[in-house]
Parts: structure tokens; C-alpha cells; sequence
């Protein structure tokens, strides 16, 4: 059987509705074979919409503009095939623009509003992406998983913060191409020692009498619980299961940073309270969810050692976000109500930002 490769090409133009691509009711769906060439720099805006790329897509000097509520399940980008944007823009009003596919930008992604959950994915900024205006209110989010990465050549730089993704290097040395990876699955070692919902990999080519200095930034959202005022850095080194204190020599609560320096190498790093030379140990939290099979809705139940807060997301058989509910919890027991009533029949899962607590099945009558 002969197979065909149809490509199309976009000319400059502000594209809302982009036919012949498919009239796929959700978006812009670039089919198995389909070769889409973009030329020249377009602006196409995807409202209350998905972009799925099954085939190829170069994207060209063009910027992809995400606007709408941002509810699920429109605001997705997916498909089989990674997808590669030159300039990506989120101006959600609400909710999450929500990866199902691995993406990179080689532009801009332009944070204007509303947030961008990796969710378990990976958004690759290479040598040239940066991200811009990021902030606790639009910010990039995976605490169930997902990654940043950037790279760069850097040599003896000065407070270099690569693709913009949250860390600054200082170095005399010359640390060579340089990779740093970003994610947000909070980290604990075996003593069940914890941090925020933040980390960072950093891998130069050169590792050794560094004498670098980082300011690791961070969001409010992403504390889980811990007091900025006592944060501090950790680090863990490759091989290693137990993290150790690296300390701090400068902190800015009300800007979102903390700085050490004198790193003689570079590995990975979160932030944690720190007391008497440790991270505060972690008490560990259960959940309950009843009833459960549920018709309208069910209640959870959640037993904190200690004061926290508890972000659940509710996640349907494709993986994709439907809500999110963040509960302050004190010590004891809490109860958090959930109605269901809008969704059809069938299996729900339920995702925590507390380390420890299983992911849960919900079952809609």
C-alpha cells in the first residue's frame, strides 16, 4: 500500500481556526502523515483548545497563544509526536494549560496568565528558550511529576540563571555545557526529611573546584507547609540517598530566594527548614475517601502529624487535570468535601503533594 505525507503551510496571518488540518471540533489536531511547515512568524491563538501533533510540526518564527478558561479537557497539548513551539503564550483565565506530550521552545513562553502543569512530562528549553514573567499566580507546576531543562555553556558566569528557569550560577571556573533540569516532586530521603516543591539538577561538563555560588528561587505555592523564614539549602549527591545541609548565606523571604555559596561542586538541591543541622522531620499524613463508589460525592478524611497543606488533584483515565483542591491542615484530623455530580461514570484517580500517600482510585456511579 502507498503511503501519502501531506504537508501544509501556514503564511503569516493571525490564525483563530486552521482547516485543512482536520475539523477537529477541540483544536488543531496535526494527524499521523501530516507535515505542517509554518513560515514567517504567525500568531495563532487556540481558544478553549488542544493542540494533538500525531505527525510532524515546525513551527517556524510563529507564536502559539493558549486563551480561554483553561478548564478541562480543551486546554491540552498532545499527541504521539513531541510538539516544538518557537514563542508559546498562556493567557488562561482560570485552570491549567495541561501537557499529555513532551515539548520544547526555542522562544519565549510567555507566562501571562494561568498556570502550566507538566504532569509528568517534559518542556525542554534547549540552549535558546527562556521562560518569562513567571510567578506564584501563572507559574509551571508538576508535583506528580514532569521536568524543565535548560542548557548552557558557561564559563566563569555571573549570576546566570539558563532559560530564565529559577537558579543562578556564579563561578570563576568553567563549568562547560551545562544542563539543568527543574522539577517539582517533593523530595525526602529515608529518615522521611523533607523540602519544598522544588528542585534543581545541575550537571556541568566540569565539576570539581567550583567555588560557585547559587540563588535558588522558589514560590510561595510551592512551600508544602515549610516556613520561608527557616528555609535553607540541601543538596544530595548522585548515588547518595540521604540529603545533607548545604546552609545558606543570604535569604529574601518576600522575593523568594536563598543563596550559598563556596560550592566546591554542583549536584542536586532543594530547599528545607533547617534546625540543629537538619530538615525538619516530616510527620506523615493518611487519607480516607468514603463513600467510595460514589454518585454526587464523596469526603475526604486526611490525618496530618503536623500543620500543612494538602494540594489533590483529580485526574481522569487519560491523565488529564479536571480540579485541583488545596486544604490547610492542622494537626488532626481534617474533612474536605468533593462533588462529583458533573462527571460521568467511572474511574477517577486522585493525586497528593504529600509524599508517603498513594495515589487513589475514585469510582463515579
Amino acid at each position: 500500500m502507498k503511503q501519502h505525507n501531506y504537508w501544509y503551510r501556514i503564511i503569516p496571518l493571525l490564525l483563530v481556526i486552521l482547516l485543512p488540518l482536520g475539523a477537529w471540533a477541540q483544536g488543531l489536531h496535526a494527524g499521523p502523515g501530516i507535515h505542517l511547515v509554518i513560515t514567517g512568524a504567525p500568531t495563532i491563538v487556540l481558544h478553549d483548545a488542544a493542540l494533538v501533533n500525531d505527525g510532524e510540526l515546525a513551527p517556524g518564527n510563529s507564536t502559539v497563544v493558549f486563551t480561554g478558561s483553561g478548564s478541562a479537557p480543551h486546554s491540552v497539548i498532545g499527541g504521539n509526536s513531541p510538539v516544538s513551539f518557537y514563542h508559546l503564550t498562556l493567557n488562561n483565565a482560570s485552570g491549567a494549560l495541561l501537557l499529555n506530550n513532551d515539548i520544547s521552545v526555542s522562544g519565549r513562553l510567555n507566562m501571562n496568565s494561568g498556570n502550566l502543569e507538566l504532569n509528568n512530562h517534559t518542556l525542554d528549553l534547549g540552549a535558546t528558550g527562556s521562560i518569562q514573567e513567571e510567578r506564584n499566580d501563572a507559574r509551571i507546576t508538576g508535583n506528580s511529576g514532569g521536568t524543565i531543562k535548560a542548557t548552557a555553556i558557561l564559563n566563569a558566569p555571573q549570576a546566570l540563571n539558563p532559560g530564565n528557569i529559577g537558579v543562578e550560577i556564579t563561578s570563576a571556573a568553567n563549568l562547560g555545557f551545562t544542563t539543568i533540569t527543574r522539577g517539582h516532586v517533593q523530595q525526602y530521603n529515608a529518615t522521611a526529611e523533607t523540602g519544598i516543591h522544588r528542585y534543581f539538577d545541575i550537571l556541568p561538563s566540569a565539576n570539581a573546584n567550583l567555588q560557585a555560588s547559587l540563588r535558588f528561587y522558589y514560590f510561595d505555592d510551592e512551600l508544602a507547609g515549610n516556613d520561608k523564614e527557616a528555609l535553607s539549602i540541601f543538596h544530595i549527591k548522585n548515588g547518595q540517598q540521604n540529603w545533607s545541609l548545604a546552609g545558606k548565606d543570604n535569604t529574601n523571604p518576600t522575593a523568594g530566594w536563598v543563596v550559598k555559596t563556596g560550592l566546591s561542586q554542583l549536584d542536586r538541591y532543594t530547599l528545607a527548614m533547617a534546625k540543629d543541622g537538619q530538615a525538619t522531620p516530616f510527620a506523615t499524613t493518611s487519607v480516607l475517601a468514603y463513600p467510595n463508589p460514589a454518585r454526587d460525592g464523596f469526603t475526604l478524611s486526611i490525618a496530618a502529624g503536623r500543620e500543612t497543606d494538602v494540594v489533590i488533584g483529580l485526574y481522569n483515565q487519560q491523565g488529564q487535570l479536571l480540579e485541583t483542591k488545596r486544604t490547610h491542615c492542622l494537626p488532626g484530623s481534617s474533612q474536605l468535601q468533593w462533588d462529583i455530580k458533573k462527571y460521568a461514570a467511572g474511574s477517577y484517580y486522585l493525586r497528593f503533594n504529600q509524599p508517603g500517600v498513594k495515589n487513589m482510585i475514585i469510582l463515579k456511579q
